[in-house]
């Protein structure tokens, strides 16, 4: 009968031209199209075949697939040179043949990559996994860099927690804690990609990572390159806290990375109106039990905060909302680079992480 195949999707014409291939003259199988990380890991398989330029391929795919006992198989354009070859090794991947092989070579090499696979799967890798939270304003100036940055230095009270500057439209985070611009998340990308270690910057107990704007010459981050910076810092963090910027700015797909999401907003009406939108946009993304809306600049009128929660509730009966008092002293800590730690803010996030932490310890 021969292996089942699966195919990852490409821009290049290999995969239709093998799957053609088997279609006529047997061999094998191709038993799914693989559209996504999650489709990789969870569908029935005995090989898969993934070129270097998949936009989902990245070391963790490749070693959750290794470890299901499942064989994987680069491929790569032979007229990239090098470079191309590379990333599949830099990515797990020991087995590669180039795209412009004959169907038969595909298949044959299929076969010996289930010959040469150990007969027991790959070792479990470390059952550890650090809680990701994404934070994510509904607009520009809500207060998402802020709300991130407390949360992760709360959350470094009692776990080790890593703080990434993910906003490739206006990274700010460094500025904010008085730190330098490197390490980054470029840096961290390419040492990750490497296998090296790119420690991050030191801000008391946090460790963070600065961002980079995307430009002419810096691209902006993909989805993939977040996955893996995240995956980077998994074994060894309680947490990672992840400021996404703006939600019209943020990076393609990249909500689906984190275990938890916080949808930040003002409480004025524009704010609330472009919560309301942007929360519906992110339910259509992500399931619901991993969303909270948090309010920004609350009035501390419990007659009127209780409003707009109602307000949000009405809409998403389903999310938690949490109001953010608005603390004045905030911006003085700010200039010299430091956080609260017993303002109305301060408590009030408390009251956050303790809502993510339950919601997280339930999954």
């Amino acid at each position: 009968m021969g292996p089942d195949i699966a195919l990852a999707a490409s821009a290049r014409e290999w995969p239709d031209r093998v799957h053609r291939h088997l279609l006529d003259h047997g061999g094998g199988r191709v038993v799914t199209r693989i559209m996504g990380s999650d489709q990789a890991t969870g569908e029935q398989f005995d090989v898969l075949y993934i070129d270097d330029i998949c936009s989902f391929l990245t070391p963790r795919l490749v070693a959750d697939v290794k470890r299901r006992g499942l064989g994987v198989v680069g491929v790569f354009e032979p007229t990239d040179g090098s470079h191309a070859k590379r990333r599949l090794l830099e990515c797990g991947i020991s087995d590669v043949i180039e795209s412009d092989a004959s169907a038969v070579e595909f298949i044959e090499k299929a076969l010996a990559t289930l010959a040469h696979r150990p007969v027991e799967a790959a070792p479990e890798l470390s059952t550890h996994r650090a809680l990701t939270i994404g934070v994510l304003g509904s607009a520009q100036g809500v207060g998402s860099t802020e709300l991130a940055v407390q949360l992760a230095t709360q959350l470094a009270e009692s776990s080790s927690a890593v703080l990434v500057d993910a906003d490739t439209s206006s990274p700010s985070i460094a500025q904010r804690l008085d730190l330098p611009l490197h390490p980054n998340v470029r840096t961290v990308l390419d040492a990750a990609l490497h296998g090296d270690v790119a420690a991050p910057s030191a801000a008391s107990s946090l460790s963070v990572v600065a961002g980079v704007a995307a430009s002419a010459e810096v691209p902006s981050l993909s989805r993939q390159d977040l996955s893996v910076i995240l995956d980077s810092f998994q074994a060894n963090s309680g947490y990672v806290v992840a400021d996404l910027g703006a939600y019209l700015s943020m990076i393609p797909g990249s909500l689906r990375e984190f275990a938890s999401l916080i949808l930040v907003g003002v409480s004025d009406p524009v704010g609330i109106a472009r919560l309301v939108r942007a929360a519906g946009s992110v339910q259509d993304t992500v399931e619901p039990d991993r969303i909270l809306l948090a309010v920004n600049r609350s009035s501390g009128r419990p007659y009127f905060d209780a409003e707009v929660r109602e307000e949000l509730r009405k809409a998403f009966p389903q999310l938690p909302v949490v109001a953010l008092r608005e603390d004045r002293q905030i911006r003085d800590l700010a200039w010299d680079g430091e956080v609260s730690r017993r303002g109305a803010f301060a408590k009030d996030v408390r009251r956050v992480a303790g809502v993510i932490e339950e919601s997280l310890r339930e999954v």
